[in-house]
Formats: C-alpha cells, structure tokens, sequence
C-alpha cells in the first residue's frame, strides 16, 4: 500500500467515553491547579510540550513515587540534550520500594517462552519472592552498593533477584544469554560484580544451548567475583 493512500485506511478501533480514565483524571489536575482549559487529548499533549518541569512534576506525584527525598529541581531546560540533562536531581528513592507497594493478587506479569507453561504472577507472589530472595542475599553478605550481574533469559527469577538486589541497595546488571564470553567478560570486569546469577542452558528456536563453558569462563575472568548461582 502507498503511503499517501493510509488516510483512507478505515478506523479499526476508537475509543469510547468511558476510555481513558486515568489521562482524563490527570487532565482535570492540571487544569483545575494551573487555571487552564486544555481541548482534549492534544491539548493536553500540547501543554506537555510547553511545560516540560511542571508536567514531570505533576506526573511524580500523580503516580504515587516513594522518595526518601523529593527532587529540588526536575530539569535544566538550558542543558542541550547532547550533554545529557540530569533529571530529578537531589531525589532520592529505591526503585525496589516502588515497584513493591503494590502487594495484593492483581496479577503483576505473565511469564511465558518456548520451554515452558504460560504462568501467572501476582503482586502478592513478587512481594514473598522478592523478600525470600533479599533474605538470601543478606545471607551472601550482599551491602548496599554491592554489584549483582545477571545473565538469563526473560523469567521470572530474574525479576524477583533485580527487585531484591536492589531493596538491599545494590546495584543491578545483565547480559542477554546470547552474548558470547568475552562480550560479557568486557562489560562486567567494569563494574566488579560480588554476586553472578546465571542459568545452565537457555532455549533458542527449540534448540537448547549449553551455557556451562560461557559461565566457566566469565566466571574464572571475574576476580571480585565471590558467588555463582
């Protein structure tokens, strides 16, 4: 199809009035405490644009961040985006906190892949996972600002070991199980891990692929290393 003939694409889905909820409520804050009408959702938009401090501001408190210390300034505007503007600076918070407030049975994520059963996971079942694995790496004698790298596949484990490293105030990192030895070995020997979790095989296109002799050598190429799960 050309391109100039997508205008006469027909609509396949339009949102009714009961969509959107959340936007139309935070919306109806940021017109109601900065006197303003804004004309729907590209009014809203256009406003974002306009007032990039005040609607990250907005959006801290509207979901409910968990800081030990609020932000004292959102963003340099000055800063040209090649220099990598510092956003939120002077907050201070624990990602694990965040992500942990929620502990009821809504579900939190589905785990699925090509070797194993599609599996359900509530908030709840994250919370109890996540404290069971922070117990155990207390046990390790992991402190705050220790590293823990990872080199796994999408599971749930890694989440729940990401969550706890960082409740501990470590500090997370990962590899996809693809990557080869010394790509891996490059990317760690920078950040001294303490603690390597990792898995003994990892399935690609129905075939397995043994991991043992990647982990030996980034292993034995990693001397802060003192514990291999």
């Amino acid at each position: 199809m050309d391109i100039k003939d997508l205008a006469e694409v027909p609509c396949t889905w339009k949102p009714t009035e009961n969509e959107g909820k959340l936007l139309k409520k935070f919306k109806k804050i940021i017109e109601d405490k900065y006197n303003i009408k804004l004309d729907g959702y590209w009014g809203l938009h256009q406003w974002s644009v306009d007032h990039i401090p005040e609607l990250w501001a907005e959006m801290w408190d509207f979901a409910g961040i968990i800081s030990s210390k609020k932000f004292d300034k959102v963003i340099d505007l000055n800063t040209p985006l090649e220099k990598f503007p510092v956003w939120f600076t002077g907050a201070k918070l624990n990602l694990a906190e965040n992500l942990l407030k929620y502990r009821d049975d809504k579900i939190a994520y589905i785990v699925t892949g090509e070797s194993r059963r599609t599996e359900k996971v509530t908030f709840a079942e994250v919370y109890k996972e996540a404290e069971l694995y922070a117990a155990a790496f207390r046990k390790f004698g992991l402190n705050k600002g220790d590293v823990v790298t990872c080199q796994m596949s999408n599971r749930k484990e890694a989440i729940f070991a990401m969550i706890a490293v960082t409740s501990i105030g470590g500090i997370w990192a990962g590899a996809l199980p693809l990557l080869g030895a010394k790509a891996v070995l490059n990317r760690f020997k920078l950040i001294e891990p303490k603690v390597f979790l990792t898995i003994d095989q990892v399935i690609e296109n129905k075939k397995s692929i043994d991991m043992f002799p990647k982990i030996k050598e980034i292993a034995e190429g990693l001397p802060s290393l003192e514990k291999l799960l």
